[in-house]
């Protein structure tokens, strides 16, 4: 475990390394990066369809969410990254369900009216379809009170110091690997359907990236 000096940390010696749900992490965002640095280049054409300009405007703040919490965790700003899984699962459920009701791309790009859109547990429920009810509400709810100041939230920035003692951080976090993890999984996720549904709405890369 790095000392709690270090000012910033490099992949070298960031205080997560070595965990699998991390490298799993890393793996996905290499992979997305590839596919979409093929895929990106398509966007520039001139006869896009209303999803496909929808996707070219969604899916990239999806990608930089995703790869902005990557950094935080290394960096042990895991509240912090922890807070962008909402907007991660708001932009990564917005695009599937614009693929799912054609319909529904014209009035995102009429500037939708923000009650009319798809709710949040709508949105969640097209990044999580396969999940068990417990996993779906667990999940639901720390995401509606991470955003907000609440008693609940309170266990999300505890930490463990030095002494043994658990104390709300106000910086880094270097000994929370249980919370490393789960922050890892969920982005993982999110990225993971983000590359897929570029795939859908843009077409297959050139050529198949691993």
């Amino acid at each position: 475990m790095p000392k709690p000096s270090s000012p910033v940390f490099l992949p070298d010696n960031e205080p997560y390394l070595g965990s699998p749900l991390l490298k799993l992490f890393d793996d996905t965002i290499v992979k997305s990066m590839a596919i979409h640095r093929q895929l990106g280049a398509r966007t520039y054409a001139t006869d896009l369809s209303p999803l496909q300009i929808a996707a070219a405007e969604i899916i990239p703040q999806g990608v930089s969410i995703a790869l902005s919490m990557r950094e935080l965790i290394r960096q042990g700003y895991l509240f912090s990254a922890g807070i962008l899984m909402r907007p991660l699962v708001e932009r990564t459920g917005m695009i599937y369900y614009l693929h799912k009701n054609p319909d529904a791309v014209t009035f995102w790009h009429n500037g939708w009216p923000r009650k009319s859109q798809p709710n949040f547990d709508e949105l969640l429920d097209l990044i999580m379809p396969s999940s068990c009810d417990e996993e779906w509400k667990a999940a639901l709810e720390l995401l509606h009170k991470l955003v907000h100041s609440d008693p609940k939230t309170a266990g999300y920035n505890s930490t463990t110091r030095s002494d043994g003692l658990r104390a709300s951080a106000a910086g880094k976090e270097l000994n929370e690997p249980i919370k490393a993890d789960a922050i890892s999984a969920f982005a993982t996720r999110c990225l993971d359907r983000l590359t897929n549904i570029s795939i859908k709405i843009l077409g297959a890369p050139s050529e198949q990236i691993y």
